[in-house]
């Protein structure tokens, strides 16, 4: 069988080697448009922050593993059409010039999604940029050692925002997070982003919340972002407020896409269109999961899955939550680690429907496993009485997931 792959971004490479893995006569091409293998766009403020991480390595390690799992990864190769009728693409080879055909049993789109500039004036200045591909990463380190950028806008509050300002902040520079709404992290409910409000500020971000960017003033460079409120002085503005997917080419042969965009897949990853896949920021399941994450700021870590509590009310749920703090092992050991878990239920069926937690460390664990506790359907008191592993040196007799459900009943 004949695989192609559009696209190297964060999910189409490990598509091409799982489906390595999983059949060893597959043939399996990859084109890639860009001359580099995509790391996914939420490390790239990890090589921006840390002057010493070696970017290259990762990129070139992911060529090597490809080739040694046969598969046939072409960088500089932009699929510009494709003929679903005939099972056929035309690729253009971007160093030649030259375009070719040529064919597919399956055909996985991974075209990824790009970020959103404000169209406002002075949008098209130089300073006004993006972080979502391993070019904008490698312009973003350069410009940045340049003296005269000090003052730097980190425009958009929510996770991709903020990874981007703590890059930032490791290199010593002023950073100003502007965002439209209330509050950061408009994905979470008031006490987490209180709780990253006053992590931020204390380490001297300046916060300019329910403020929106209309415009840029400078001679070629940017050296003023105006908002709703007021004018600050800005030597580069990096733009987080949303992406837009790439599907171009699903769109013009007929996939059904969504109001964002994006293509719709089912449960197999299928398009609309028949033996016509896609994976990563291109694609929406029709019924969206959990939409778990998690955020790492220093010595502050947040997670959530599910839905907040003022997304199910939104929804018209009739909701209870709970919220409680405990350590995570007994505070007679080193280092112990105080997590805050704010659980969400249905107040009808007392059915979980979602969770929110912080603290220094071991956050994310908690999350999963409340995850998997909505997906079993479980309610507090069920979830409460779960035998998790005590052991004193490494765990409570109670762990913060536990009291947080006592806290419920």
């Amino acid at each position: 069988m004949r695989i192609v792959i559009i696209g190297s971004a964060a999910a189409g490479v490990p598509a091409a080697s799982r489906i390595a893995h999983g059949d060893r006569n597959a043939q399996i091409t990859v084109y890639e448009k860009s001359p580099f293998f995509s790391c996914g766009s939420c490390g790239l403020p990890h090589y921006l922050g840390n002057p010493k991480s070696d970017l290259a390595a990762a990129i070139n390690r992911k060529s090597e593993e490809l080739k040694r799992e046969g598969v046939d990864a072409r960088l500089c190769h932009e699929v510009v059409d494709i003929d679903p009728v005939r099972k056929q693409l035309t690729v253009c080879d971007g160093q030649t010039g030259q375009t070719f055909v040529d064919s597919y049993d399956k055909l996985v789109v991974a075209t990824g999604s790009r970020n959103i500039i404000p169209q406002v004036p002075g949008s098209d200045k130089m300073g006004v940029h993006v972080l979502k591909s391993v070019g904008d990463l490698i312009f973003l380190k350069e410009f940045t050692k340049t003296p005269f950028v000090h003052n730097i806008a980190v425009l958009g509050g929510n996770f991709a925002g903020l990874e981007i300002a703590k890059a930032f902040m490791k290199l010593g520079r002023s950073v100003r997070i502007i965002e439209k709404e209330q509050k950061l992290l408009p994905a979470f409910d008031r006490e987490v982003s209180d709780r990253i409000e006053k992590e931020l500020e204390a380490r001297g971000v300046t916060l300019c919340l329910g403020e929106t960017v209309r415009g840029f003033t400078g001679r070629t460079y940017i050296e003023k972002v105006q908002t709703n409120r007021g004018n600050y002085d800005c030597d580069l503005a990096v733009a987080a407020i949303g992406v837009k997917p790439n599907t171009e080419l699903l769109a013009r042969i007929g996939a059904a896409l969504d109001e964002t965009g994006a293509v719709i897949i089912d449960g197999g990853l299928q398009t609309s269109v028949k033996d016509v896949y896609a994976v990563g920021d291109c694609a929406r399941m029709r019924e969206q999961g959990l939409r778990s994450s998690s955020l790492k700021m220093d010595d502050l870590e947040i997670a959530r899955t599910g839905l907040t509590e003022t997304e199910a009310k939104q929804r018209g749920i009739r909701v209870k939550s709970a919220m409680a703090s405990a350590y995570d092992r007994p505070g007679i050991c080193p280092d112990p680690n105080l997590v805050t878990v704010k659980l969400v239920y249905d107040a009808s069926s007392r059915r979980i429907l979602g969770a929110q937690a912080w603290g220094r460390k071991h956050v994310t664990d908690r999350i999963n496993a409340i995850a998997v506790a909505i997906h079993a359907g479980m309610t507090p008191e069920q979830l409460g009485q779960v035998d998790f592993v005590y052991s004193s040196s490494v765990s409570s007799i109670w762990d913060p997931i536990q009291v947080v459900c006592n806290e419920a009943l």
